[in-house]
C-alpha cells in the first residue's frame, strides 16, 4: 500500500514538473511586436541596475494598429522622435527594442503616425 502511495505522489509531481516546464517554455518563446515613437517627456530617471539608467512609458502599437501602453527600460536617453519596434513576451513584458524607420513599420501603425512623421 505503501509503495502505491509513494508512486503516485512521484507521478503527481513529475506531472505538474512538466506542466511547469511546458508553460515557462511556453512563455520565454511567444513573443508580440509593438512599434512606438520616443517621446522623451516620458521618460523617468531609476536607481542604475545593470546597464539600466532610464524607464519610459509610451503608448505602443501590435502590427493591427492595437493600443497598449508599454514600459521598458535603457542605458540613455533615446533620440526624440525616433520609432522602435518593441519585443514583448508575456509575463516578460519588453524584452527587446530596435530603433525602425517609418516605412518598416506596419501599415496599421504608420496610420497612427502619419501625422507625425
Amino acid at each position: 500500500m505503501r509503495v502505491k502511495k509513494k508512486a503516485g505522489i512521484v507521478a503527481v509531481i513529475s506531472i505538474l514538473a512538466i506542466a511547469f516546464i511546458a508553460v515557462a517554455f511556453w512563455a520565454t518563446q511567444k513573443s508580440t511586436n509593438y512599434y512606438t515613437q520616443i517621446d522623451n517627456d516620458y521618460i523617468t530617471e531609476i536607481a542604475p541596475h545593470g546597464a539600466m539608467n532610464y524607464r519610459y512609458t509610451l503608448v505602443s502599437y501590435d502590427e493591427n494598429g492595437d493600443e497598449k501602453e508599454l514600459t521598458f527600460e535603457t542605458s540613455r536617453i533615446l533620440t526624440g522622435g525616433a520609432y522602435l519596434s518593441l519585443k514583448v513576451a508575456p509575463f516578460r513584458g519588453v524584452i527587446a527594442w530596435a530603433e525602425a524607420q517609418f516605412e518598416e513599420l506596419p501599415t496599421a501603425v504608420q496610420e497612427k503616425y502619419s501625422g507625425n512623421s
